[in-house]
């Protein structure tokens, strides 16, 4: 007590990409503080989604919501979209967890 201070506060992080939906990661990522998760595709490709073992932006969000998670980061986009798709995958995401952010290359995220 004398020589040191008090640890910070542990942080965690995780990433879950090229996935399908998969409600068994819940337990392993509860409560993390920053998530990765891949949103291939909007909801209306859903079939596509499943097809290909990817995941929409609104199951990223109920797997954050479901987990718990801090902040959710997306990303993985199919080539299909572009930039101006951006606010769709937020929205999206968003209506089943709140705190969304895109991803963006060459960007950095603290994990707080």
């Amino acid at each position: 007590e004398i020589l040191t201070f008090p640890p910070e506060r542990s942080r965690s992080y995780a990433f879950c990409s090229d996935t399908a939906y998969r409600e068994k990661i819940i337990p392993i990522i509860k409560k993390v503080d920053l998530l990765y998760h891949e949103s291939t595709f909007l909801e209306s490709e859903l079939a596509l989604a499943k097809k290909t073992a990817h995941s929409t932006a609104r199951q990223a969000g109920s797997i954050a919501s479901q987990a718990e998670v801090k902040k959710l980061l997306i990303g993985h986009f199919s080539a299909r979209y572009n930039e101006e798709n951006f606010p769709t995958f937020i929205k999206e995401a968003s209506d089943e967890f709140e705190n969304v952010v895109i991803a963006e290359e060459q960007s950095t995220y603290i994990v707080e």
